[in-house]
């Protein structure tokens, strides 16, 4: 990887005496792909990309890199500042952001991980796929490992710098009619469990063969960790942003203090140590903060940026996406307060639900109640008398999220961390009266 601090220094001296703000991501990144049971893809890339922001006299402009020669920087600075020549003056613009100490976080980076190399991802894959083969069973998923390196640096002095490694391990398994599937990430890779996701996979696979349809209609449901995510990084996204919020566009707006879930919730946003931990800066380099969002069902902040911060008259949170932003500061550090028990107490302690493994093609339909449609994928069971009765048929969901999480009626312990708007830390839970509103034929 290329030394970014003399990459944003060349970039600062080019800029001519704008402004000048400089976000840098250097990635190395592999991938081992397999279906059908043999590998099918094996890619790498290393890439490079500069974001330069410039600002003068209320006018701003960005332009976007991939070089960092010198020859490369030159042309691109140039032109972005002949752009900025032009553009309209924006009274609201912002200067940049002034350097700012940093709150100490986790370490994220493990070299061997980083390194880890094409003979190392194919011997996971192969695993997976022998024990398939035993079972006549079929194999599909991905081995991934990689790091990154950001940089937040401007010409009033500010350099931030995070660096993280990561590792994935995702399967999906058929049998016959039935697939399962299991998925697990770490910035280690050795603290993925392999053999667990593979065993998960496989015996959700031979668990859902010969599905039975059922009905649409409102049941209890138990989400597995993954099901659970997806749905509560939509509810933190669209509900607990900061301009969403001074828009008038969030369903916290006048309900701050108040209780609108249920008091099993509790959720907050912190980068800074547990089991959700990232980057302790934003996207101006300004330090992050641990957020309690909701805490026992009662809503208690919003996330801010210094925009949005500005406007409410109040501080900002630290979490700053790229500017300029559409969206506005969002929780990209999400972690779910956990419970009690195991997932197997949860369907023990369910008379008659569904069991949801994973959740796709999922869309947001109500911005301001978070209502949701998507599909139940890869593992959907009955649950009757506190037992799998048998595997169903995936099913259409329409619901509100808002209030999904009023009725929450158990937490499981043991959290799963999960990349989703960022990454996620979040356990089972079990949920009543959630909305299936049509079957399918699969």
């Amino acid at each position: 990887m290329k030394n970014l601090h003399n990459v944003c220094e060349k970039i600062f001296r080019l800029a001519k005496g704008a402004q000048c703000e400089v976000m840098a991501e250097a990635r190395d990144w592999a991938l081992t792909r397999f279906a059908e049971n043999v590998i099918s893809q094996n890619v790498a890339s290393s890439s490079l990309n500069l974001s330069v922001r410039l600002l003068d006299a209320g006018r701003t402009v960005k332009v976007n890199l991939n070089q960092a020669d010198d020859a490369s920087l030159k042309r691109g600075v140039a032109s972005g500042l002949e752009i900025l020549r032009h553009q309209k003056k924006d009274p609201n613009l912002l200067p940049l952001a002034k350097p700012r100490p940093l709150p100490p976080g986790k370490n994220l980076y493990d070299r061997e991980t980083a390194g880890l190399p094409p003979a190392w991802r194919a011997a996971r894959a192969g695993d997976l796929v022998r024990a398939c083969k035993k079972k006549k069973q079929t194999a599909c998923g991905t081995v991934e490992n990689g790091a990154s390196v950001l940089v937040i640096a401007n010409s009033l002095g500010l350099y931030a710098e995070h660096r993280e490694s990561y590792a994935a391990h995702s399967a999906t398994v058929r049998d016959r009619d039935g697939s399962g599937w299991a998925e697990r990430q770490s910035f280690d890779a050795r603290e993925i469990p392999f053999a667990l996701v593979n065993e998960t996979a496989m015996a959700k696979a031979a668990a859902s063969r010969a599905p039975r349809e059922i009905k649409p209609g409102k049941y209890t449901v138990v989400l597995e960790p993954h099901a659970a995510a997806g749905l509560l990084t939509f509810l933190g996204a669209y509900g607990f942003g900061g301009q969403l919020y001074n828009d008038g566009r969030s369903f916290v707006c006048g309900k701050l203090g108040k209780k609108l879930f249920s008091p099993l919730l509790s959720m907050e946003d912190n980068a800074l140590d547990g089991p959700c931990a990232g980057m302790v800066f934003d996207y101006e380099g300004q330090p992050r903060s641990r957020v309690t969002l909701v805490e026992n069902g009662t809503v208690k902040a919003v996330l801010h940026d210094r925009k949005t911060a500005k406007k409410a008259k109040t501080a900002s949170t630290g979490h700053a996406l790229p500017q300029p932003s559409f969206l506005g500061p969002i929780p990209l550090n999400l972690s779910i307060k956990p419970g009690q028990g195991t997932l197997e107490a949860l369907i023990k302690g369910t008379e008659r639900g569904i069991l949801v493994t994973q959740f796709h093609y999922t869309n947001l339909l109500r911005p301001q109640t978070v209502e949701m449609t998507g599909m139940t994928r890869n593992g959907t069971f009955m649950i009757e008398n506190g037992r799998i009765a048998y595997p169903i048929k995936n099913l259409r969901f329409t619901q509100s999220m808002v209030d999904a999480f009023t009725r929450v009626q158990a937490v499981a312990g043991a959290p799963l961390l999960i990349a989703e708007w960022g990454s996620i830390s979040c356990p089972a839970m079990r949920l009543d009266g959630f909305n299936f509103s049509s079957s399918t034929k699969f």
